[in-house]
């Protein structure tokens, strides 16, 4: 069996989701915070995430830099993904329009000008529409490591956390646009998350953050 490290700053970010695959799955995983920007020069692109998996055969080890790389394989190598190609591709295109809310937010919080309000406005306008569809269309199409929760699951919920944790708090204008996407499909999955035993070390504190589902 293979074991992995992942590289990361001590923050939810951009690692959260596979954290939480690597858990869910009972992974043997270690986590490395180097130390920035003394380590940006070792790392393959000179940025974080990375993955290392070492191979169990004593084979050479497999890289993997950039986050969506690193979850997509992740997602699949462990079990997350739908087996139908087709509904996993429509997780990898929510997980892509989440995405671009995020890095909207993040160029809004360093650039609030007001061509990046209106570019996260509009994101934020057309996630909150078909966010609760996609999420619903996702079903029950459980994971084979008998979770029940697949990597959507997973990235929904790191994007929430971060966004609530970080992007709400540094710009509180901009907290109830965030928390308003939260619809009943939305809230559903953080809670499944929340309640996952074999997360528990990560998440059990989370209930702090995601003070509306109460």
């Amino acid at each position: 069996m293979s074991s992995y490290t992942l590289r990361y700053f001590d923050i939810p970010g951009l690692a959260e989701a596979p954290r939480l695959m690597l858990l869910a799955s009972n992974s043997n995983w270690t986590e490395e915070h180097p130390e920035w920007p003394q380590e940006k020069p070792n790392q393959p692109f000179g940025r974080l995430p990375v993955l290392i998996e070492k191979c169990a055969d004593g084979g050479p080890d497999f890289i993997l830099c950039e986050s969506g790389a690193i979850e997509r394989y992740l997602a699949r190598s462990l079990g997350f993904f739908p087996s139908d190609p087709k509904k996993a591709a429509l997780q990898e295109q929510l997980r892509d329009q989440i995405s671009d809310v995020r890095i909207a937010g993040t160029q809004f919080v360093t650039d609030p000008s007001d061509s990046a309000k209106e570019k996260f406005n509009k994101l934020l306008a057309k996630l909150k529409e078909v966010f609760p569809k996609a999420l619903e269309n996702n079903g029950s199409s459980a994971s084979s490591q008998g979770t029940g929760l697949t990597y959507i699951d997973f990235y929904t919920y790191s994007f929430f956390k971060s966004a609530i944790a970080n992007l709400a708090k540094r710009m509180p204008e901009y907290a109830d646009s965030i928390i308003d996407l939260v619809s009943p499909e939305v809230a559903n999955v953080i809670s499944n998350v929340i309640a996952e035993p074999t997360l528990q070390s990560r998440v059990a504190n989370d209930k702090s953050i995601f003070t509306f589902l109460a």
